[in-house]
């Protein structure tokens, strides 16, 4: 197959680099093409002498960058091409910014944008202001960004920071693992190895663990009671008034209630809990 791509200088030679435009083809369905180009890692191009070649080859990561047109009429984004001497088969080797473009990065910036009707998505990165961030603005509609970690054995997904860790969501946050929670504040000040004053929780199908010096409750002021002790203490007053007797006519004789009394014995499980401990 002969290309003839480019323009004809003197002697009749090709131009061996040229700018061509992403363009579709009259044949085929887009959807259909464009799906073909990324699996291939070709596209075709309009070039500026009016000639089309179809599915040239095109260096797979820049098929990240290109553009391709909304009709066939339209042309797509400018490309850079070489072409391989021996078979006179141009190659698209980059995109060109059109005139109308205009570059928001400075110095040191590294940054990848796409655009699509009203959605934008950009990745950018600074060692000189030492900061990256990953953005996803999906218009109208709703958004979406996943991290995933797979594999046939368990993985790990880490996040480290020198500082602060923030998440902010205008609804919901949702965590959901399949078995515990765990996290823990240590105290920077304690001698290394003395974990005496670390805060923990953990979580497990069916169970909570704290593990802390103090747990305090919407800045609550009044100490929490101890279950059992406090059921200890309730039965063994009421035992000792219920033993109680008084002074009548006829000798000592027991309160007349106290039958009454001993009966709330039996009520003093009612308020020990069966879902909260506590050992202090």
């Amino acid at each position: 197959m002969t290309y003839t791509l480019g323009r004809t200088p003197v002697f009749d030679l090709k131009y061996t680099v040229g700018i061509a435009y992403v363009a579709l083809p009259t044949d085929v369905k887009r959807e259909d093409y464009i799906r073909d180009c990324y699996r291939n890692f070709t596209v075709s191009v309009w070039g500026e002498d009016g000639s089309f070649m179809n599915r040239l080859p095109v260096a797979p990561e820049l098929m990240n960058h290109l553009e391709f047109p909304a009709e066939a009429s339209q042309l797509g984004s400018p490309v850079v091409y070489v072409t391989e001497q021996s078979q006179s088969l141009p190659i698209v080797i980059a995109r060109f910014p059109l005139a109308s473009e205009v570059g928001d990065a400075q110095e040191w910036d590294y940054k990848i944008s796409r655009t699509y009707d009203d959605a934008h998505m950009d990745f950018f990165g600074s060692p000189k202001t030492g900061s990256m961030m990953l953005s996803v603005d999906a218009g109208k509609k709703a958004g979406a960004m996943m991290l995933k970690v797979n594999g046939e054995q368990d993985g790990q997904l880490s996040l480290a920071a020198k500082g602060s860790i923030s998440c902010q969501a205008t609804e919901s946050t949702a965590f959901e693992q399949q078995q515990a929670f765990r996290t823990t504040t240590t105290d920077r000040s304690a001698p290394e190895g003395d974990d005496s004053n670390d805060a923990r929780f953990e979580q497990y199908p069916g169970e909570h663990h704290f593990k802390n010096k103090r747990f305090i409750i919407n800045k609550g002021e009044e100490p929490m009671v101890l279950g059992k002790k406090l059921k200890g203490f309730l039965s063994d007053l009421i035992d000792e008034i219920s033993k109680a007797t008084v002074t009548t006519a006829i000798g000592q004789q027991p309160l007349l209630n106290a039958a009454q009394i001993a009966a709330f014995k039996k009520r003093t499980d009612e308020f020990v809990s069966i879902v909260g401990f506590i050992n202090e």
